[in-house]
């Protein structure tokens, strides 16, 4: 019978290591072929489709050794077609051959260890029954894996079966321990390859340098980025308030529109810096390193002798006016200075901490001043977790109003992925609702008198 896909016959049913030998994937394959002329190599193919051999990486056409290149050509048959007679193709298939000029011939294929995935030689290579960790989230030249425990003593043996097989990394990590900090960055080991974590992607139209070891990204988010990006309208400012290294506010900028963008890891403001300047979208962006609840009080705080003008124009400020590598310079690095509405009131907030953002929503409350916010109020997209599988929209939306202290007119929650069973990462949608927008007694019904008595606007 066939042996099992990429499964070497007794020869590799030795024991599981934890060194990898690739001479043990050189086997001999001893098959029977075709000799045909080589102008009907597509005719035979398609005639005998499902008889022909099927193995990844190694073509079924192969040249002729014994003839003249340009005349012949041996097509392999399947493993399980074993004499010359061909009794085991069907009568019509036989007379096919015959007519067509074929001739029956004994042929050997050598396999080596290139001609397996790693998914195949892992299997070969770890212990019977045991699940094959072939998955991986690649950054860059990075492949990031979540080994289980039992994994472990085959961690760098996975490593460099991955790096031989996939050409384009140089260096495979394994988390070592959850999320647990304030930064968004896990432990990690490098199980094989390179140390240097520092590395560039691309998505959504804007490159993307980092250093993986200091900065949170996920690949998987790519999606959820663009449709972000692609609600924004043209001259929509944004506040992100949790930016990371800019997978939001990077492509929003090259689209157009201007963002405050703010991360309390000072590595992933540093990132963050260098990413603006380098897709040349410094005029459009502020970057602040501060905690979210401070950098959006600050952005919000009245001006300094106030007179119930906006705080900024909602123009282009001094940096995109002037121009230069200079002013985009001046504009990527204020991180050192406290933010303010230098790009004019903003018609987005983006909160993207999925554990704990949904507890920021309260620095939303008493934080827009009727007398100097002269715009609609903001457009939320908070992320955050939920383990409600009959209903998670519900849950988010209602643990989003308990942190208000408020219902949430038109609320809305989207599905952005699975991250483990029984757990989704959402996003909340919403107006900051009047009824706790407004900063002071008189900040409802002042507005209420400047609006014509209306409600939040959506910017």
């Amino acid at each position: 019978a066939p042996q099992a896909l990429g499964t070497p016959r007794d020869a590799l049913r030795a024991r599981p290591m934890t060194a990898l030998d690739r001479a043990l994937f050189s086997i001999s394959l001893q098959l029977i072929a075709l000799r045909i002329p080589a102008r009907k190599c597509n005719a035979f193919m398609q005639a005998l489709q499902g008889h022909v051999l099927q193995r990844p990486k190694l073509k079924p056409i192969q040249p002729d050794g014994e003839q003249a290149p340009c005349t012949t050509r041996l097509l392999l048959l399947d493993e399980g077609i074993d004499d010359l007679q061909l009794t085991k193709l069907p009568d019509e298939l036989r007379d096919y051959v015959a007519a067509e000029g074929g001739e029956p011939v004994r042929h050997s294929v050598t396999i080596g260890y290139d001609k397996f995935s790693a998914e195949q030689v892992l299997r070969r290579l770890l212990p019977e029954g045991m699940e094959v960790p072939s998955a991986f989230e690649q950054v860059g030249h990075v492949a990031h894996m979540n080994l289980r425990e039992e994994h472990l003593p085959y961690k760098a043996l996975i490593g460099e079966v991955l790096l031989d097989k996939n050409p384009r990394l140089r260096s495979v990590v394994n988390k070592v321990e959850s999320i647990s900090n304030e930064f968004r960055v896990f432990p990690m080991e490098v199980i094989a390859g390179d140390e240097d974590l520092e590395t560039t992607v691309r998505e959504n139209g804007a490159t993307f340098a980092l250093d993986y070891r200091e900065v949170y990204w996920n690949s998987r988010l790519e999606r959820e980025h663009r449709r972000i990006v692609e609600l924004l309208r043209p001259g929509e400012v944004v506040c992100d308030m949790m930016a990371g290294i800019g997978p939001f506010a990077v492509p929003a900028a090259l689209k157009g529109n201007r963002v405050y963008a703010n991360d309390l890891n000072p590595q992933s403001a540093k990132w963050l810096r260098t990413n603006v300047l380098r897709n040349k979208v410094g005029p459009r962006v502020r970057v602040s390193n501060s905690d979210a609840r401070a950098f959006l009080r600050q952005l919000l705080a009245p001006p300094q002798g106030a007179t119930g003008e906006p705080a900024a124009a909602a123009g282009e400020p001094a940096a995109e006016a002037a121009g230069g590598a200079e002013a985009a310079t001046s504009a990527a690095e204020g991180a050192g200075e406290a933010p303010t509405l230098a790009f004019g009131p903003f018609s987005h907030i983006l909160m993207n901490l999925p554990a704990s953002a949904l507890e920021f929503l309260d620095a939303l409350v008493g934080a827009f001043d009727a007398e100097t916010w002269h715009a609609p109020l903001p457009r939320v997209h908070c992320y955050c977790f939920s383990k409600e599988t009959a209903a998670p929209e519900a849950d988010v939306i209602r643990r989003a109003e308990e942190v208000l202290g408020c219902t949430i007119p038109g609320a809305e929650a989207t599905v952005v992925r699975d991250v483990a069973p029984n757990k989704l990462m959402l996003c909340v949608s919403f107006v900051v609702p009047e009824a706790v927008a407004w900063r002071g007694e008189g900040g409802a019904a002042a507005a209420s008198v400047r609006d014509g008595g209306g409600e939040g606007g959506e910017g």
